[in-house]
């Protein structure tokens, strides 16, 4: 492939797993692989990947000193792929996913057809259940996997091409820790071409492997997520109200819901965590 891509996957103490999904991109064609490693525990998950890839000069592993968090993860990344493999393409995946046989050379078609893409993202099996465009409602905070009245696309930060030449800011905005990212990168380019959906399903991906799904990290910061979209996509004051209004509905129908689901009251408690999350440094309490 040319130019050559560069994987690039964030690991937080979860070498299992991230194991895994190195090994995939180079079965793929990948002429590198970037761990960068957020884990924060004094080196030990970073040493056991630098063993299991002793042998191959294709993997890196960057060892942050804290957890900086996904989006300030995934640009650091990024700059050291630029410096160090320059013109390369990154494709960026979460370590508890893998990319199917074909997926890299597919985004690569994919990104190399439409000279105005910076990025395209595939289809993704969640474990059984295929997922493609997602859409973010801009008032209610509603994600869906179809398009509604008041909604824009974004492309899931879970696995997707980006050819870094062609866009010369961060990739993400880092004031979000974990998640909202990603929707809030859609947001920034809506009613453009620059964000490209592939056919075709490469990319298998376990879901939550890292935040835990329903537990007070992942809901408090997906509340928070919400709450920071809101005040980063009103246009005004006043729109921002309304932004505020449409999520003091939702959010907690959406705890209550998840509350049952999972029989848990950490959804619920996550409405004031989160709250608190938003409204504060946006590291603070960072895992």
């Amino acid at each position: 492939m040319n130019p050559p891509i560069v994987g690039l996957t964030l690991n937080y103490r979860d070498a299992s797993r991230t194991r895994r999904c190195v090994q995939s991109l180079l079965a793929d064609g990948a002429a590198h692989v970037l761990v960068w490693d957020n884990s924060g525990d004094g080196g030990q998950s970073a040493a056991e990947l630098r063993a299991a890839f002793a042998q191959d000069l294709r993997v890196s592993i960057l060892e942050s000193p804290e957890n900086l968090g996904f989006a300030a993860g995934v640009n650091r990344g990024i700059d050291w792929i630029r410096e160090h493999h320059p013109g390369a393409w990154v494709f960026l995946i979460n370590n508890d996913a893998v990319v199917l046989p074909g997926g890299l050379c597919a985004l690569h078609e994919t990104v190399s057809a439409q000279p105005e893409a910076i990025l395209a993202y595939p289809a993704i099996d969640h474990g059984g259940r295929v997922l493609g465009p997602i859409w973010y409602h801009r008032v209610l905070a509603l994600i869906t996997f179809r398009s509604l009245p008041g909604s824009f696309s974004y492309p899931s930060g879970c696995a997707l091409l980006f050819a870094p030449e062609r866009w010369s800011m961060p990739l993400f905005d880092e004031e979000f820790f974990m998640y909202g990212e990603d929707a809030f990168l859609g947001w920034t380019h809506r009613n453009t071409s620059r964000l490209v959906h592939a056919p075709g399903v490469w990319v298998w991906h376990e879901g939550s492997a890292s935040s835990g799904m329903a537990s007070p990290f992942y809901e408090a910061r997906m509340v928070a997520a919400h709450l920071q979209l809101a005040r980063k996509m009103a246009r005004n004051r006043g729109d921002y109200l309304r932004l505020l209004l449409g999520r003091a509905l939702s959010l907690p129908a959406r705890a209550v819901l998840r509350a049952v689901r999972y029989r848990s009251l950490a959804p619920v408690r996550a409405l004031a965590d989160g709250w608190r999350l938003a409204r504060g440094p946006h590291r603070a309490g960072s895992d």
